[in-house]
């Protein structure tokens, strides 16, 4: 059995899953009592495990399974959030359109010039030069900043900005998610939080909370999933990058527009 899971269990249930002594319907209460009662155990991850179904009989491998569609805890919000990034990727669309759009009508473009050295201001760019959104952002590395009447190539502005509008897609995502629980499993959700059952919880509460379990799954959730949700901007982005670009100036165009006006 995988030693991540093997860790999981006390000492005496270890030794009689190593030594193939422990009984389907014994094994089968004790993951339940920790499905139950700690919120940090994993055991969905390892379903599909040769060895663990091994030791468990159908009907108790089916209590599991049933248990785990109900039970509140840290695997359950990880796979439950990876599911809803997938799930609202309009939103993240809809955010990198609007930037891209704001960009197109507002923004100038910037080329390097080698012979002068210097950059040179290109003024508006110009949407039929692109076909995708990765075009695009070949040429917005060269967006630069003023300073002191001298102008400074940025060279992760492509990159970074994009990525700042991905990492804000995932908290939203997140915090959603907690409003969600919270909305529909009220009781379960103040106790799986250790909040006093009389209190209610503020805008600001979910704000603390996400940010909390955003960097429990990022530093310590025990799960080796090169998918985790919360270091998967860049390749939400990448996904982004290859729509067409007049297809993703439209979508953003009006509500930038409504916002300049």
């Amino acid at each position: 059995m995988k030693k991540g899971l093997l860790k999981q269990f006390p000492k005496q249930i270890r030794e009689k899953i190593l030594d193939h002594t422990i009984e389907s319907y014994e094994l089968r209460d004790v993951i339940l009592k920790l499905i139950e009662k700690n919120p940090k155990f994993i055991i969905r991850t390892y379903l599909n495990d040769e060895e663990l179904r091994d030791l468990l009989e159908e009907k108790d491998f089916e209590m599991i399974e049933n248990k785990l569609k109900s039970a509140l805890n840290y695997e359950w919000l990880y796979y439950e959030f990876k599911k809803a990034v997938k799930e609202n990727m309009d939103e993240l669309v809809r955010d990198i359109a609007e930037s891209f759009a704001f960009s197109i009508l507002y923004e100038n473009k910037y080329e390097y010039d080698e012979s002068s050295g210097q950059i040179k201001d290109c003024g508006k760019y110009n949407l039929d030069d692109y076909e995708k959104l990765g075009d695009f952002l070949c040429d917005y590395g060269l967006v630069t900043e003023n300073t002191d009447d001298y102008l400074e190539i940025d060279p992760d502005n492509d990159t970074s900005h994009l990525d700042s509008i991905a990492i804000n897609y995932l908290h939203k995502t997140l915090k959603q998610l907690l409003i969600d629980v919270y909305n529909n499993r009220r009781e379960e959700f103040l106790k799986f939080f250790g909040i006093e059952q009389d209190y209610v919880l503020s805008d600001m509460d979910f704000e603390e909370l996400e940010y909390e379990l955003f960097e429990f799954f990022d530093s310590d959730f025990p799960i080796p999933d090169f998918d985790n949700p919360v270091g998967i901007a860049a390749q939400l982005i990448s996904e982004v990058e290859e729509m067409d670009a007049k297809t993703l100036f439209e979508m953003g165009k009006e509500a930038v527009m409504s916002k300049e006006k």
